[in-house]
């Protein structure tokens, strides 16, 4: 065998091995594809379905609010109709009245009083009232000016005789 034929050779042999490596790898990273195009079909269900829940619920809501707005019509109508029944037919005031809440809504109308702050009299309300002042309050201690600095303050913490010269002691 001469050099070249020992080249060729070699280089025959590499692109095998290299060849092999290669279908190796190859095999080895794209194994998780296969799951993954597995996964698919049951994912595309699974939106389609959640897609389907959503859609009921929303006709859900929606007709419970139609149902509810029907319902809260027909009591106001029997509501009317057992006042005007009342009205036509009950001799006792204190009945139709009952029957009608106008004592109640009245009642409950005066017994509601706008909110302090907002009040409207002569006097104004707290954030109207020219007697109303914020009140004060002393600055944080970390900003305190004077003999006794504030937890900021350089010496904060450390005693006096820190800031005193060390003396040797010969």
């Amino acid at each position: 065998m001469s050099f070249a034929d020992i080249q060729w050779f070699y280089i025959f042999t590499s692109f095998v091995i290299g060849g092999v490596i290669g279908a190796w790898l190859y095999k080895a990273l794209h194994t998780n594809t296969v799951p993954s195009t597995q996964m698919h079909p049951a994912l595309t269900g699974n939106e389609l379905e959640l897609n389907q829940v959503r859609g009921n619920l929303n006709s859900h809501f929606s007709r419970t609010a139609s149902n509810l707005a029907s319902l809260s019509q027909q009591l106001k109508n029997l509501e009317e109709q057992i006042a005007s029944d009342a009205n036509l037919l009950c001799s006792d005031e204190s009945i139709i009245q009952c029957l009608t809440n106008q004592h109640s809504d009245q009642a409950m109308l005066s017994n509601q009083n706008p909110p302090k702050d907002y009040a409207s009299n002569k006097n104004g309300g707290t954030l109207t009232s020219k007697e109303y002042q914020q009140p004060k309050f002393d600055p944080p201690r970390d900003y305190v000016s004077g003999k006794a600095g504030g937890t900021l303050a350089e010496d904060f913490g450390l005693k006096p005789e820190a800031f005193a010269p060390i003396s040797k002691k010969q």
